[in-house]
């Protein structure tokens, strides 16, 4: 006759580690959710929106909503204000509302006009020539970092 041990020992095991499989990652979320806080939810009106201005007075964000994973701004660009040359960390959408002028996307250029709207990949070599009329475009940026060019633009009351 076969020892009962023979089958505990295996048994135990089994339902040991169900148990530690089960366990641990639960226990691994919890202390990453206890280290870092879900923002609370936020709502709040256009008129109480900080606006930064760029230094020579050209443009303008108005930041919209900025977050851990994503950036909103309202942008707008005086009649033949330009974009120098450059690249974001993150991607990047614009939704054009009014006005026109020539993205320039990895040297391929783009027409743009009220009710166009462009994703543009993450480290993507971008400029921007507006056109003679005030631009104004909603931005996104899928992800905050990008969005820090922004912090030394003057906070305008």
């Amino acid at each position: 006759m076969a020892s009962p041990l023979r089958f505990l020992i295996p048994l135990a095991t089994f339902v040991l580690g169900g148990v530690l499989a089960t366990a641990l990652p639960l226990h691994a979320q919890e202390g990453a959710a206890a280290a870092k806080p879900a923002p609370a939810a936020t709502v709040w009106h256009l008129g109480s929106t900080e606006l930064r201005m760029v230094p020579s007075g050209k443009a303008s964000v108005r930041i919209l909503a900025r977050g851990d994973n994503a950036f909103i701004g309202l942008l707008t660009m005086a009649g033949g204000g330009q974009v120098p040359e450059h690249r974001d960390a993150s991607e990047e959408y614009i939704h054009v509302m009014k006005g026109s002028g020539k993205l320039f996307i990895d040297d391929k250029a783009y027409d743009l006009k009220a009710g166009t709207t462009v994703f543009m990949p993450a480290n993507a070599k971008v400029r921007y020539e507006n056109g003679p009329e005030e631009l104004m475009a909603l931005q996104v940026f899928a992800g905050p970092e990008s969005a820090a060019k922004y912090d030394g633009w003057k906070v305008r009351p």
